[in-house]
């Protein structure tokens, strides 16, 4: 994935203040909350549900819950299963309501390289909140906004409207977001949306670090992680789901961007999955 530009000054306009954290299993009744919520996977997998919709997660799996939004957790009976539950009120950041992160519900971040730095923060600001020492609610606090910003990094690819001035950038993401399956080409998008190619491909790469048409494809292959992980249906009706009458041509993006084919990414999570469930 390419690194994207989140902002030259801090986002946070108000420090987040720790509501709770907790650890240890999954909240598995549906429920909402009046403020927003980090959910950690730090050991195991298992899935998470949310508007009647359910995601696969597993170690390494950080989720940005915003408020009332009715979700749940699972995570299978395996030794080493472990999730974190972050709640955090009186946040503000730039050009957002307070306790308001995203535009969208929800965000599930698959942390890689940088599990080892989240997890990390996650046990500190667990044995800070537990001891109650000297000095603890500073470290907390310190702890809780450097875990938000780390969050919001590596979630851009979903939230950076959030935090751009660009009015232009802004219209033109989300009208990419809510119409990626449909979308014919480029020039559609200008010609929709009143705006010029040259300057559409110039605000994407100064916010997003990447051209339009690779954001288009990578809006489409999450899609298709999703179809793939979730149902049955075979690779050519994923890809028209996913706005490609070629097969053959989904196969190449899919590849190209997961360094994997589709048949082998479902074959994966399969296998995955089965042997979770024993």
């Amino acid at each position: 994935m390419s690194k994207a530009l989140i902002s030259k000054k801090s986002i946070i306009r108000q420090r987040p203040e720790l509501k709770y954290i907790r650890a240890g299993g999954a909240d598995k009744e549906p429920h909402e909350h009046d403020h927003p919520e980090l959910i950690f996977v730090s050991g195991g997998s298992g899935r998470f549900e949310v508007n009647d919709n359910q995601y696969p997660i597993k170690a390494g799996d950080l989720i940005i819950c915003c408020k009332n939004v009715t979700h749940s957790e699972y995570l299978f009976d395996v030794p080493g299963s472990n999730i974190y539950h972050l709640g955090f009120i009186k946040t503000v950041l730039v050009g957002m309501e307070e306790d308001e992160i995203l535009h969208e519900p929800f965000c599930i971040i698959h942390t890689e390289n940088n599990f080892s730095t989240i997890n990390t923060y996650f046990q500190v600001l667990m044995n800070e909140e537990r001891n109650k020492q000297i000095c603890g609610k500073a470290i907390e606090d310190d702890i809780m906004r450097v875990l938000l910003i780390s969050a919001i990094r590596l979630a851009v690819y979903d939230i950076g409207m959030a935090y751009f001035p660009n009015k232009a950038f802004y219209e033109a993401k989300s009208y990419f977001d809510r119409n990626f399956i449909e979308i014919k080409s480029i020039e559609q998008v200008c010609e929709k949306i009143k705006i010029n190619k040259f300057y559409l491909t110039h605000i994407f790469k100064e916010q997003l670090d990447m051209p339009p048409i690779r954001y288009l494809q990578f809006k489409r292959v999450e899609k298709a992680k999703q179809l793939l992980t979730m149902t049955d249906l075979p690779v050519g009706e994923v890809a028209l789901r996913c706005g490609y009458p070629d097969t053959a041509y989904f196969c190449r993006v899919f590849k190209k961007l997961e360094n994997t084919t589709p048949l082998q990414f479902k074959a994966q999570a399969k296998r995955s999955y089965d042997t979770n469930d024993r």
